[in-house]
């Protein structure tokens, strides 16, 4: 699975150390979530842009804020300046192979 959000460069993001980082917060259901762990994200200014960072996904959690959103922390380990040419809605592309 890949989980591609529209991120600005450097907002909601967050370095933890080395080549662990976090997203921001969007809104994605628990399932899904879920299912996302050890696929790839991919953070895109624009929908038709490469992804400018990205990486696998560690795990994620709640957002303290508002519990509908999820920010997923991420190592980055390999190539992430792809494109998502599908399944956009407003700010986000959830692609299954």
């Amino acid at each position: 699975m890949e989980l591609h959000f529209i991120c600005k460069h450097g907002e909601n993001h967050t370095r933890l150390g080395d080549d662990f980082y976090e997203t921001g917060n969007w809104v994605v259901n628990e399932g899904t979530a879920n299912e996302s762990v050890g696929g790839r994200v991919y953070l895109h200014e624009k929908q038709d842009r490469p992804a400018w960072h990205g990486g696998t996904i560690i795990e994620w959690r709640i957002c303290a804020r508002d519990p509908t959103r999820k920010i997923f922390k991420y190592r980055v380990d390999g190539p992430f300046r792809v494109r998502c040419r599908e399944g956009w809605g407003r700010e986000k592309a959830i692609v299954r192979s």
